[in-house]
């Protein structure tokens, strides 16, 4: 990139490499699937890694580390979420169990006062 306000030819190259590469990343995070959302925050989060260190413009600087704090956060919440619905499943799965036990407890415990 120049100092100046004269564009080169690889100014506008590495422009339009990022351009694209936000335009791809946008469409991982428009995605419904959980999975291609994932990928697309961290796609993101390893492109604006690699290139924060080579920006000089401090308000685009910015910019990059707000989207990463961004996505950082969305990971996160994702990552709790899939931990969050793993102990739900495992409490309600022991609580299924206890009931069906104490089900067939009470079940048994009719039949032998019927034996009688």
């Amino acid at each position: 990139m120049t100092s100046s306000n004269n564009v080169t030819f690889d100014d506008i190259l590495q422009y339009e490499l990022i351009k694209r590469t936000y335009h791809n990343i946008l469409m991982k995070l428009d995605s419904k699937n959980m999975r291609t959302l994932k990928q697309g925050l961290k796609e993101l989060l390893n492109f604006v890694r690699r290139i924060k260190d080579y920006i000089l413009d401090k308000n685009l600087k910015r910019i990059l580390q707000y989207q990463q704090k961004l996505a950082k956060r969305l990971l996160f919440l994702i990552n709790i979420r899939f931990l969050i619905f793993f102990i739900y499943k495992m409490i309600i799965n022991n609580l299924i169990v206890k009931l069906y036990e104490s089900i067939k407890t009470i079940i048994q415990e009719i039949n032998e006062i019927i034996r009688y």
